[in-house]
């Protein structure tokens, strides 16, 4: 092997990324860049195969549903166009800046397919990078748009890192002196999109432990994406990238199997937010494996407003928080016997996040307490009417919510009176009320004579 002049090392996620993206440059290039090897610490390789017209080449390979010129030439070889084609090609020709630049005043009349043609052989290295660089889901995701295949600048191209130098750089830099500031670019930055997959936010998950376990994870994950896009499409149902990304999680038991950091990217944000999976967080992900599904759906609050059941579940079990706010909310809702079952999930991960494994005997006695309440019957009537036992879960609900928990056991001693039974698990309650809080919650969720487990799944949200 040649003696090789670049190094790449994974740094930190940036580099990661980018070595993600620069082997799968390379890789593409096949033949023409033989000089160049992934080992366990590094990426080593040549950087003359670094070329502004093979890197266009490789955005048209791995981006072609982005490519308006790509759709232009395979509609361009269909025989006897439809007019509804006609019209597609006319718009696809004004589909941004540069495609209106490279054609002006030109129209496709039907005739003229060899002219339109020829453009864009002739120009389709500008329309490919200027495509690149514009789209708000390529590379203006992820970068400052004007350093695109500039070589190493004074402060990194990736947004949340990048800065406007001549008016920021004093205040960020040390004791106030530009001097100080010391920022870290390089050019095959830019490959740092190619690493990301999703639907509309995408993840890069850097698992640099070895840059080959790096690369085959991330690998497995493209596939994966690009799998579930295409069964969304026929299916007709929508993507979730973060659902996509835990259901492959729980469905393979090689995806990932350590500590981890992913890194995310929203285009509604101008900054890459972190994702941390610790074993813990995946022992728990992996014990939902078969009611996880319940819990991915979106509850429409307001016009543009989604409460992401899915995504609140996921980040409390990432940074181990206990999900009372979500149980609280679930419990309020008027429509509250669609969510039994999940409000039963939710308690069941805060007692995992806490460090137990299952129920105890505590919650086994409140739910059965609670359903006794429920069926109880004096008379061939039941023991407490409907109004009574609504009035009941709304005071229970409303004490439990707003962390009143001396209310909360006399409200529920109350019952207990009234319906004349006898709450063994209340004694755990008056001992710590904060630690059988999910003792609590059981009672509350089962007091209901509609306790439906099943789940509403409002359509909608991301």
């Amino acid at each position: 092997m040649k003696e090789l002049r670049e190094q790449l090392e994974p740094l930190d996620w940036r580099y990661s990324a980018a070595i993600v993206g620069l082997e799968k440059y390379l890789t593409w290039l096949g033949d023409e860049a033989t000089d160049w090897e992934l080992k366990e610490d590094k990426l080593e390789y040549d950087a003359n195969y670094i070329q502004k017209s093979k890197f266009a080449k490789f955005v048209e390979y791995s981006f072609p549903d982005e490519m308006h010129h790509l759709q232009i030439e395979e509609l361009l070889q269909t025989p006897d166009l439809s007019d509804d084609q006609v019209s597609l090609v006319n718009s696809k020709m004004k589909a941004n800046t540069i495609l209106k630049k490279v054609f002006k005043k030109l129209s496709f009349d039907g005739e003229n397919a060899e002219e339109i043609l020829s453009l864009i052989e002739e120009n389709r290295e500008a329309i490919t990078l200027e495509t690149f660089r514009n789209k708000t889901n390529l590379y203006r995701n992820y970068c400052n748009t004007f350093q695109l295949f500039e070589d190493g600048k004074e402060c990194c191209r990736l947004l949340g890192y990048y800065i406007d130098i001549p008016k920021k750089g004093k205040s960020i830099s040390y004791n106030f002196n530009k001097a100080n500031f010391h920022g870290t670019d390089m050019q095959v930055f830019d490959f740092i999109p190619f690493a990301f997959h999703g639907k509309r936010e995408t993840m890069f998950i850097n698992d640099n432990i070895e840059l080959p376990c790096l690369v085959e994870t991330n690998g497995r994950w493209a596939e994966s994406v690009q799998k579930e896009k295409k069964d969304s499409e026929e299916e007709g149902k929508k993507l979730n990238t973060r659902q996509m990304f835990f259901k492959l999680l729980l469905e393979s038991d090689t995806f990932i199997t350590g500590d981890v950091e992913v890194i995310v990217k929203n285009p509604d944000q101008t900054f890459f937010e972190t994702l941390y999976i610790r074993r813990d967080s995946l022992k728990i992900l992996k014990s939902l494996e078969k009611s996880y599904k319940y819990l991915c759906f979106s509850i429409k609050e307001a016009e543009n407003y989604w409460v992401d059941i899915q995504k609140e579940v996921t980040e409390s079990i990432l940074n181990f928080t206990l999900l009372d706010h979500l149980i609280n909310y679930l419990l309020k809702k008027p429509d509250v016997n669609n969510y039994g079952y999940v409000i039963n999930q939710l308690i069941k991960i805060n007692i995992k996040i806490k460090g137990a494994d299952k129920m105890d005997g505590a919650m086994k006695s409140a739910f059965k307490s609670a359903k006794t309440v429920v069926d109880k019957r004096e008379n061939g009537s039941y023991k407490v009417p409907d109004n009574k036992l609504s009035s009941y879960n709304k005071k229970l609900t409303s004490a439990i919510t707003f962390e009143d928990y001396d209310r909360f056991c006399k409200i529920l001693l109350n019952l207990a009176n009234y319906a004349d039974e006898s709450f063994s698990f209340a004694y755990d309650l008056f001992e710590d009320f904060e630690k059988n809080k999910e003792v609590a919650y059981t009672f509350v969720n089962a007091l209901r004579r509609e306790n439906t487990e099943t789940v509403k799944e409002d359509k909608g949200g991301n």
